[in-house]
């Protein structure tokens, strides 16, 4: 007998062990996925538990056979050999107790309701937001990502658990936390939100934003920002205001460096030659960027070696050349700088570099109503006065010559005491004339092109000479109301016959006169 209640006494526990209820917490194995949901098998329980994909915590396509689950029992079928679960109900169980006031828990938005907001905390249970708690526009959309809040409120009502939670007092929070554990000189990181003329707008949290001023972004006055920086960039910068009262924050990205100032004679001492950018073109110079805001100025005295020029035929904005550092005050700061001693002065033993009778290729740098100045390419300059130009006689210096032209000429004369040097572009090839005097006399027949009328008649250029002679008006054959004009024509070819040739000697022009009278 004794036995038999033994038996009986172990068969009751062992089926008490497999009874399973409304309400209890489940560890099993995923034996079954579809499309819906999936299966979960409990060792020891008399049922397999079904589980809704809208009852997992995660995406369905997230689970795999063989995983382990934990599910809370919500409704047992036992006629039909039926159990259904929750995953979600076994997390809310399992967490409820330690949504507590005061806590920080992730949650996400989910729906939008008359007074606030609905949000799904750690994905399994829902809690209020109130709009004026929230830090979010009432007509715009609200974001969809999860973010922190901090517990107001946990209570149950009945069967009911009414959770309130709020934006504004955790962001309170994490601002009072950031101006509590940063200083002023604090070097921080943040993200770019916002570019302005007068500077950045930096997210160095979620919650706290800074100004980086356009004064504090370059010790380069001339810098742009805006043609620098980007939205979402990454940037560093010294905390230099940290107003606690206004929340207030300002942060100083050059001051990361030391001013350039400080350390600029020992950078750019006095008589080194240093490399730097042109960034302005002045009248009286041009400004040079030898640093981050270290500017210097190569006064126009410093450019050229002789006379004045044009210095955009020099420099131009954006270039990089040699200068000289002449000297420096760093109070004022400012840097005197020189372009021309770099280059040397041309001058200087200038016998070894050009001769009188020498001749030389340079380039037309200006015209003037009496000759044009040459640059020769050795950096010296010359001028070739108007009587040195042609053989023919010259009316405008524009009609032979255009700044930029590269021509030849000969070095008549220098001055080196006066830094002067005389050129001639006529005297780099024959003088015409002298063939002249030796194939033609009085009477020949020459053809020649019409260039131009004067007051008493009219010039022609004769044909393969390239020597200009005079035709007389009384030497036209002109009708009584005949004008040259009507009776030469610009560029037409004509014959005549010499009257008269003079041709004094090789460094002079001759004179020819020509009848057209037959």
């Amino acid at each position: 007998m004794v036995g038999d209640k033994s038996e009986f006494e172990k068969l009751l526990s062992e089926e008490t062990e497999f009874q399973i209820k409304k309400g209890d917490i489940i560890n099993g194995e995923i034996i079954s996925i579809s499309s819906d949901g999936l299966f979960v098998s409990a060792e020891g329980k008399p049922f397999d538990v079904y589980v809704g994909k809208d009852y997992l915590l995660n995406n369905i396509k997230e689970y795999k056979l063989g995983d382990k689950i934990t599910v809370k029992l919500l409704k047992i079928n036992e006629a039909e050999g039926q159990a259904f679960g929750s995953e979600k109900a076994a997390k809310r169980d399992a967490i409820i107790d330690e949504i507590v006031e005061g806590k920080v828990v992730k949650g996400r938005i989910i729906e939008k309701v008359a007074k606030g907001y609905i949000v799904e905390l750690e994905n399994v249970i829902n809690a209020f937001l109130p709009g004026s708690l929230s830090m979010l526009n009432p007509h715009s959309d609200f974001p969809r990502e999860e973010m922190d809040f901090l517990v107001l409120k946990n209570e149950k009502r009945r069967k009911r658990i009414n959770i309130v939670v709020s934006r504004k007092g955790l962001i309170d929070k994490y601002v009072e936390e950031f101006f509590n554990n940063h200083h002023l000189n604090m070097i921080v990181e943040g993200i770019i939100s916002g570019i302005k003329e007068f500077g950045l707008f930096v997210n160095l949290s979620p919650y706290v934003t800074a100004l980086a001023p356009k004064s504090e972004l370059s010790w380069d006055k001339k810098f742009d920002h805006t043609k620098v920086y980007n939205i979402g960039d990454k940037i560093k910068g010294v905390i230099v205001k940290l107003d606690k009262e206004n929340k207030k924050v300002s942060i100083s990205v050059k001051r990361l460096k030391n001013d350039p100032w400080e350390e600029v004679e020992k950078k750019f001492p006095v008589d080194s030659i240093v490399t730097g950018e042109v960034v302005d073109i002045f009248p009286f110079g041009f400004a040079i960027k030898l640093d981050e805001g270290v500017e210097g100025l190569v006064h126009e005295s410093e450019i050229f070696w002789t006379g004045k020029g044009r210095i955009e035929d020099i420099v131009k904005v954006g270039d990089f050349v040699k200068v000289k550092v002449l000297s420096i005050d760093k109070d004022k700061k400012k840097i005197t700088l020189s372009y021309k001693q770099v280059l040397g002065d041309p001058w200087e033993n200038i016998e070894e570099k050009i001769k009188e009778g020498d001749i030389v290729e340079g380039e037309v740098e200006k015209l003037l109503p009496n000759g044009i100045i040459v640059k020769l390419d050795n950096n010296l300059t010359g001028f070739s006065h108007v009587s040195e130009l042609s053989w023919n006689f010259v009316d405008n210096v524009e009609d032979l010559f255009k700044e930029g032209d590269r021509i030849k000429v000969k070095v008549l004369h220098i001055d080196k005491e006066n830094r002067k040097i005389k050129l001639s572009v006529k005297q780099t090839k024959e003088n015409p004339w002298k063939r002249v005097s030796n194939e033609l006399k009085t009477g020949d027949k020459v053809n020649g092109k019409v260039l131009k009328y004067v007051g008493k008649g009219a010039v022609i250029l004769i044909d393969d000479y390239e020597v200009e002679a005079f035709i007389p008006k009384s030497k036209i054959n002109l009708g009584e109301n005949d004008s040259i004009e009507n009776v030469l024509e610009i560029g037409s070819t004509v014959e005549g016959e010499i009257l008269s040739i003079e041709f004094e000697n090789e460094e002079q022009k001759g004179s020819m006169v020509v009848s057209l009278l037959k």
